[in-house]
C-alpha cells in the first residue's frame, strides 16, 4: 500500500531505492550531476511509490521542467540515433534537454518505464510507436493520459492507435513506390520480408504488394515471409527464400536491418545479389550505403521527424499529425550495372 508523505522518510526512500540517504537527498533536493540519470530515476520512482515525489521532490522540480524524454524499446538503432539528433538540435533552440530511455520489451516493462518517467515529471514525452508494437494500447493509454493531465506533451513518431498526435511517414506510399520500382526490373517472382506485429512494416508490405500489382504481379503469387525485425530475422527469412522452388528473384524487405541480414545470408549461401536476387530495404540507415553491394532503399527523414516531434510536443495546443515523405535511393543491390552511383 502506498504510504503518505507524512509517513515516509528520506531513509525509507533510500532503502527502497537501494542507495544511501545522502544520495537520495541529493536527488530529491534538486538533483546532482554526480548522480547518474538511471540512479536518479530509481530514487524518484521509490519516492513516488511511497508518496514522496508528489510532495518534497515535486517542490524541488517545480518551475524547472526542461526535460524532454524520447522513449523506445531499443535506443541503439541508427534510426533512433537520427531521431534523437533532430530532437536534441531543436531542444537546444528551445532550452529543452533531451534524454533517451530504453523501455525493453513487453507490456509490463513499458508500463513500468512510464511510471518511472512520470515520477521525473518531464516537460514532454516523445514515443516511438515501434516500441509499443507488441503492447496493447489499453495497457499504456491510462499512463499516457496521466502524463497529459500533469501538463506533459505526448507525441508519437510512427503509426499508432492512440488519440495522441504523431509525426508519421507515409509508409504505404513509400512501399508502393518501391514495389513499382522493383516490379519494373524485369524479374517475375517476388518475396516480401515483414512482420505482422509492426504497424509501419505492415503498411509498407501492403504498399509493396500494391506497387508490384501495378507492374503485373499477382498479389497472391508473392511470397510473404514473416520474421523478427532483426538481422537474424532477415537471415532466417533469406534461408527460407533460398530454399524455395521456384526461388524468388526479387526481395523487398520492410526495413534495412532485415535486408542487410538477408544480404549476408544470401552471400553465405552463394546466392548472388543482384544477379540471382534483386534486394531492397527501407530507412537508408548509414550501413545501407556501406555494404556490398550498396542497398537500394527509401531514405526517411528521421532527423526532421525528431525535430517536428519535439516542436509538436512543446506546443501549447495539440496539433494535427505531420506526415513526412520518403525518397527512393537506387544502389547496386538491384542493378546489374556495378557502376551505379552509391
Amino acid at each position: 500500500m502506498r504510504r503518505s508523505y507524512q509517513q515516509a522518510t528520506l531513509r525509507d526512500v533510500a532503502q527502497a531505492a537501494g542507495v544511501s540517504p545522502s544520495t537520495a537527498s541529493r536527488v530529491l533536493n534538486g538533483g546532482d550531476l554526480r548522480v547518474s540519470e538511471r540512479l536518479s530515476a530509481r530514487v524518484l520512482a521509490a519516492a513516488e511509490s511511497l508518496g514522496y515525489v508528489s510532495n518534497q521532490a515535486a517542490r524541488a522540480l517545480r518551475g524547472r521542467r526542461t526535460a524532454v524524454v524520447l522513449l523506445a524499446s531499443d535506443p541503439r538503432t541508427a534510426s533512433l540515433a537520427a531521431i534523437a539528433a533532430g530532437m536534441e538540435a531543436a531542444g537546444r533552440e528551445r532550452g529543452a534537454l533531451v534524454s533517451i530511455t530504453g523501455a525493453g520489451s513487453g507490456a509490463a516493462a513499458h508500463q513500468r518505464a512510464l511510471e518511472v518517467l512520470r515520477g521525473l515529471r518531464p516537460r514532454a514525452l516523445v514515443v516511438t510507436s515501434a516500441s509499443f508494437a507488441d503492447v496493447p494500447s489499453e495497457r499504456i493509454l491510462p499512463e499516457l493520459e496521466r502524463f497529459r493531465a500533469d501538463g506533459c506533451g505526448v507525441v508519437f513518431i510512427g503509426e499508432h492507435d492512440t488519440p495522441f498526435p504523431a509525426v508519421r511517414f507515409d509508409d504505404f506510399e513509400l512501399g508502393r513506390a518501391m514495389g513499382r520500382y522493383m516490379g519494373g526490373l524485369g524479374r517475375r517472382r517476388a518475396a516480401v520480408l515483414t512482420t505482422p506485429r509492426h504497424p509501419a512494416l505492415g503498411s509498407r508490405a501492403e504498399g509493396f504488394l500494391r506497387g508490384l500489382s501495378e507492374r503485373g504481379f499477382e498479389p497472391g503469387s508473392v511470397m510473404v515471409e514473416h520474421c523478427d525485425i532483426t538481422r537474424d530475422g532477415g537471415r532466417d527469412a533469406a534461408r527460407r527464400i533460398a530454399q524455395a522452388r521456384p526461388r524468388p528473384d526479387l526481395v523487398l524487405a520492410g526495413n534495412d536491418v532485415l535486408a542487410i541480414g538477408a544480404l549476408n545470408e544470401f552471400r553465405r549461401l552463394g546466392v548472388d545479389v543482384p544477379a540471382d536476387i534483386a534486394l531492397s530495404g527501407v530507412d537508408d540507415i548509414p550501413l545501407a550505403r556501406d555494404v556490398t553491394p550498396g542497398l537500394t532503399t527509401v531514405a526517411l527523414p528521421f532527423g526532421e521527424a525528431g525535430r517536428a516531434a519535439l516542436e509538436m510536443a512543446l506546443a501549447p495546443e495539440p496539433a494535427g499529425d505531420v506526415v513526412l515523405p520518403g525518397r527512393l535511393i537506387v544502389r547496386a543491390s538491384t542493378r546489374l550495372d556495378e557502376s551505379t552511383p552509391r
